[in-house]
């Protein structure tokens, strides 16, 4: 596909104007990478309702609806997913459209092009958002007809470290996996294996935030190994447990907190270690002052990548009056 790709953060942006815009949209991209997410999300946000509809289960009479005799008539019952109060506001999300029978897809049509199917209208408060993998992802798709094609914006989402970490430093993602893809950023998403019988995991974003949930369970690496290879493959699995024993020797993180130590290690992997534990740990605005003084010992890259986690975690960071001093130095290689 032409159509350049963009990252989550673009992609809450757009979103945005395409909402309120009542412009169709289809979001293009892999298995995992946060595709129904970030739609249901951007509806919380905008206090809208959410129906989220998997198009790939469904049969072409699903969406019109079953008929039923009224006087003497044949009328069609639209299904209970489909919103009928005419003063609601929300997103119909109709994912995996791509992977539903051309039967679905061709009933579809009518529904994003003049907002019926049937006899059923789409009451005016509500927007439509579709979504689906791609071609080449080697899942159940197919090709779209371009009548439908040419009825709504086309966006591809493709994964990025930098907007993954401000969305896994709000949402409480383990350490040892923030740490662990700031060093190896490449690995936040992996290409499906060829052969999915004998490998059939791979990393993507939604695998890391399932390993995340197990590790704070469970941090026993040689308990959990075949664990973690199940949910992001064998080979980024290896890497991460590599990592992990790395992480486990590192500085005490609570004297760094407390002030009570300016202990550097040298190894790039050791860095995104710390970093990711300090951010982890980080509560106070004390802690944030000695902080603030700790990253005067770190090499510059890291530096300003603890700092910027720090105020993704805490914005009132940015208001010490050691942060002022802090940008004199570093605002320069602020991005």
């Amino acid at each position: 596909m032409i159509t350049p790709s963009i990252g989550t953060k673009r992609l809450y942006e757009l979103l945005d104007i395409l909402l309120k815009s009542d412009t169709p949209l289809f979001i293009h991209g892999s298995p995992g990478i946060g595709k129904s997410y970030i739609v249901n999300d951007v509806a919380k946000k905008h206090n809208l309702e959410i129906a989220d509809v998997r198009l790939s289960q469904l049969d072409a009479v699903d969406l019109r609806g079953i008929p039923a005799i009224e006087n003497g008539q044949t009328k069609w019952m639209p299904p209970i997913f489909l919103p009928t109060d005419k003063e609601s506001e929300g997103v119909l999300f109709l994912d995996e459209l791509n992977s539903a029978p051309l039967s679905v897809q061709a009933a579809v049509y009518q529904l994003i092009l003049d907002r019926k199917i049937g006899e059923y209208s789409l009451p005016k408060g509500w927007r439509i958002v579709c979504a689906g993998n791609r071609m080449d992802d080697k899942g159940i798709v197919f090709k779209l007809p371009s009548p439908l094609i040419n009825r709504m914006v086309h966006i591809v989402l493709e994964p990025n470290y930098e907007d993954f970490k401000a969305w896994a430093i709000l949402n409480g993602i383990h350490p040892y996996i923030i740490g662990f893809l700031g060093f190896r950023p490449d690995l936040l998403s992996s290409q499906m294996p060829a052969n999915t019988e004998t490998n059939p995991a791979f990393a993507t974003p939604r695998a890391w935030s399932m390993l995340s949930a197990i590790l704070k369970e469970n941090e026993q690496m040689n308990t959990i190994a075949a664990i973690i290879y199940g949910c992001v493959g064998y080979g980024a699995g290896i890497e991460f447990s590599s990592f992990v024993k790395v992480y486990k020797t590192l500085p005490n993180v609570d004297a760094i907190l407390a002030g009570e130590s300016q202990e550097v290690v040298n190894e790039p992997s050791s860095l995104y270690a710390l970093c990711a534990a300090l951010v982890e740990k980080y509560k106070s605005a004390q802690e944030g002052k000695n902080l603030l003084a700790y990253s005067y010992h770190l090499p510059v890259e890291f530096a300003v990548m603890l700092i910027k986690d720090l105020i993704t975690k805490d914005e009132s960071l940015a208001e010490l009056e050691a942060f002022d001093a802090w940008m004199q130095k570093y605002g320069e290689y602020i991005v």
